[in-house]
């Protein structure tokens, strides 16, 4: 179950729901995030959501029971987050929608002029810092939504209304008041989402332990994580792909050839979700052979000078190992040390897109000169030490690192074909000039064949971005130590937002 409520169901398993009611699944993104301050992670744990109708009692829906999931809104800039289905919802019109979240924590490089005075510790010019704010507090949003059958709504954060700094003084609001609306809804599917009719919404890159059952595939994300599972039913068009070692899934056309029939892989999922609250895989992969072992992903915010081993990330996501995992008391948005091992494998998780020699810039390092700042990795943790007050936790002896998908919103500056354009304003702790321009690829084809193709949402297929709005992207960042190659970006998806 979801997100539970007075009827619910297991995913896959549903059937229709009573005349004069409909099931009504809910998605969370983010966009807009503020000019100055580089938003490296943003973790929220939405606990409820109410309905108040036109006529008639408000609903109040409990998300795990109350306890919520947790959910970083920097991802959100280009993904979507499952938060639940709810079924057997009465027919109507919905004129607010209220979303409750328990409490919520930050992790930002501080783009603006001067020392930020109001957290504690005071966050110098330069520095990636992390406040938490405790909860709980609701977004109220008034709306007017027709719920006549299955649908789904989406739930968007507008990042620049949620954090802001004025002065000195960072402020960090989730409430809608007056003519400030942090948070919005909307229908979905989006317009020119390029989804097929009955098709809501793309939940990508979803990442967990696997377990497969004939044709559908349960993925479990980690405790620390604490999204709620996805169970996915393959189809003719499910496409498998390797994993970063190329080991493992080759050639499968099946749940469990890729997989085998025993828990244990770590994958990840691109599943499209349905009308009704189903669930169809649409790509998948495997990450980690069974049993996994400590992994840890996240945004590197520093490379230490002087060093070729050791660089700094905030963790966005993170894979325990089977049995005795020394990374229980890393979260979503702590700051983590890296040193190197002496030779540690550099690899590229490409999800399938033809990326050609470009992984060679990334994949044949083995120190952090194949490093940039804004890069999303994911390192093995062999030995660990726990973060000792202001003292970050450190993983020690990494002998693996894996280039994986950064998230971050950027201007459109002119496209030089549908599947090439310029990009520039990227948030601040890459530590490009922000007027500079940067290619990013766009792999065009048929959308939903899930392989060798950009996921674009808000964009017509065969089109490039439009100059505006901005858009949010999930893309492999590639570089060489000069920041010269063109592209240096390789989309998997981008939303025009």
């Amino acid at each position: 179950m979801l997100l539970s409520a007075c009827h619910s169901f297991p995913n896959g398993t549903h059937t229709q729901p009573p005349p004069g009611t409909a099931d009504v699944s809910f998605v969370l993104v983010a966009d807009t995030p503020p000019a100055t301050l580089g938003l490296v992670s943003l973790k929220v744990v939405p606990t409820a959501i109410t309905l108040t109708p036109t006529t008639g009692t408000a609903t109040t829906f409990s998300i795990n029971s109350g306890n919520g999931y947790s959910f970083d809104l920097v991802r959100l800039q280009s993904d979507s987050a499952f938060m639940g289905t709810v079924t057997k919802v009465p027919t109507g019109t919905y004129t607010t929608i209220a979303i409750t979240f328990s409490g919520a924590e930050i992790a930002f490089f501080n783009g603006t002029s001067g020392t930020i005075t109001n957290v504690n510790p005071a966050c110098l010019t330069g520095a990636v810092c992390i406040v938490t704010l405790p909860g709980p507090f609701t977004s109220t949003i008034t709306t007017s939504e027709a719920i006549g059958a299955n649908t789904g709504i989406g739930i968007d954060i507008n990042l620049a209304k949620a954090v802001s700094v004025t002065g000195s003084t960072l402020a960090i609001n989730f409430l809608n008041s007056g003519t400030t609306s942090v948070a919005s809804a909307f229908a979905l599917p989006r317009t020119n989402s390029n989804l097929a009719s009955g098709q809501l919404d793309l939940i990508e890159d979803f990442t967990g332990i696997a377990t497969v059952s004939g044709t559908t595939v349960t993925i479990a994300p980690a405790s620390a994580v604490n999204h709620p599972p996805i169970t996915a039913s393959s189809a003719s068009t499910t496409v498998y792909d390797l994993d970063p070692t190329g080991t493992l899934c080759g050639g499968a056309t099946s749940l469990s050839a890729c997989f085998g029939t025993t828990a244990g892989e770590a994958a990840s999922m691109d599943a499209i979700l349905h009308s009704d609250g189903t669930f169809t895989v649409q790509e998948i992969e495997p990450l980690l052979a069974s049993p996994v072992v400590d992994t840890v992903e996240g945004t590197v915010v520093s490379i230490t000078p002087n060093t070729t081993t050791q660089f700094n990330i905030i963790v966005t996501d993170i894979i325990p190992a089977a049995s005795g995992s020394l990374i229980a008391s890393l979260g979503i948005g702590s700051p983590l040390t890296v040193n190197l091992a002496l030779g540690p494998t550099f690899r590229v998780d490409t999800k399938g897109l033809a990326l050609g020699g470009n992984t060679a810039n990334f994949a044949s390092g083995s120190d952090t000169n194949s490093l940039h700042l804004g890069q999303s990795v994911a390192v093995h943790v062999k030995a660990f030490i726990a973060a000792n007050g202001t003292k970050a936790a450190i993983a020690n002896n990494v002998d693996a690192v894996t280039l994986r998908w950064s998230r971050f919103t950027a201007t459109p500056v002119g496209a030089l074909t549908a599947s090439l354009s310029n990009i520039n304003t990227l948030p601040a702790y890459f530590s490009l000039n922000p007027t500079s321009s940067f290619e990013i690829q766009i792999f065009s084809g048929i959308q939903g064949n899930g392989t060798d193709v950009t996921n674009l949402d808000g964009i017509s297929n065969g089109n490039p971005p439009l100059a505006t709005p901005p858009i949010g992207i999930r893309a492999l960042f590639i570089e060489d130590p000069g920041v010269t190659l063109a592209p240096a970006f390789f989309a998997g998806k981008v939303r025009q937002q």
